[in-house]
Order: structure tokens, then sequence, then C-alpha cells
């Protein structure tokens, strides 16, 4: 299904899934971010769609050099939060990419304890293979959005994981 709803500059983004919408605005854009907020909000009430407004958050991406950064107009009564999470992502402000991974790693490595826990009750190796490709699945879940931003440490503790999984799945 296709929405009518657009921005109303060329130069912001609108991005939907399924009952979820982003709204991008660069610093340079001819629209303001009230502006198309706004837009976004008319459209709502001409087609009888609520905005949970407590649950809309606005997240202003900078980059890393404070000195070089300024705060755009807020919108009134939209939380400003530094990170969030999309579509299984967690995108932080400052385009790092530390709580992602945290979280990534966290799941997996408790994913990892299961996966001991069932081959050692005796679980068949092909269903232990399936669900041993769902914990890297996990990882390299939207890779290309978060990849970009790895640093070395980041990286490295990524690939310790990996090498901590291949001393226990090897046969």
């Amino acid at each position: 299904m296709e929405s009518d709803l657009h921005p109303i500059s060329e130069v912001n983004l609108l991005v939907n899934y399924a009952n979820d919408t982003n709204l991008l605005v660069p610093d340079n854009t001819d629209v303001s971010l009230d502006a198309e907020f706004t837009h976004k909000k008319e459209w709502a009430v001409k087609n009888c769609v609520n905005i949970n407004l407590e649950k809309t958050k606005q997240l202003v991406f900078h980059r890393p050099h404070p000195t070089k950064w300024h705060v755009p107009p807020l919108l009134e009564g939209i939380e400003q939060v530094y990170t969030a999470k999309l579509l299984g992502v967690i995108f932080q402000s400052d385009f790092k990419c530390v709580d992602h991974v945290d979280a990534t790693l966290k799941l997996c490595g408790q994913r990892l304890f299961l996966l001991k826990q069932l081959r050692d009750q005796g679980m068949a190796h092909g269903h232990l293979h399936t669900l041993f490709q769902a914990v890297l699945n996990r990882i390299a879940h939207a890779c290309p959005a978060w990849g970009p931003f790895l640093n070395t440490a980041l990286s490295q503790r990524i690939n310790g994981f990996f090498k901590t999984i291949l001393s226990l799945w090897i046969y």
C-alpha cells in the first residue's frame, strides 16, 4: 500500500515501514522540520490517522566534533533522544554504533548460552546448525547501516565473539 503522504521539500525524506514513519530533515533544507511535522500532522487529521505524540521522538544526528555542531530547533512537545531503535538497529546521534554492538552481542551471548544448553541436552546437529545461523544472522542484520561506523575496538569485540563461537562449535 502506498501512502499519499510526502514531504513538502524534495530535500527532506519520509520513510514509511508498516505503521512507522520517519522524517529525515537535513540541516541545509528549504523547509524546516517544524513545517514538515506540521504538514504530517495535518495529513493525519485529514486521513483520520492518530499520531502517538508520546512515542514520537526527535533524534538529531551530528558530527562528533562538538564545536561545529549547533542544536536545531526542537519540536514542541516532542522528546529529544540520543539513541533510537529502528528495525532492529540502534542509531546514535553521534553516528557511533556502540549501543547497537553492545545490545547485539549481549543478545547473541544469551542465545549462544541457550545453544550450548540445547547441544548438551542432545539436540540434533542439524537443528543446532539452524539455530546457530540465527545467531550469526542477528549479528549481520542490517550491517550496511551500522558497519561503516565501527571503530577498531568494536570490530575487535565482534571478531572476539566470532572466535568464541568458532571455538565452541567446531566438532
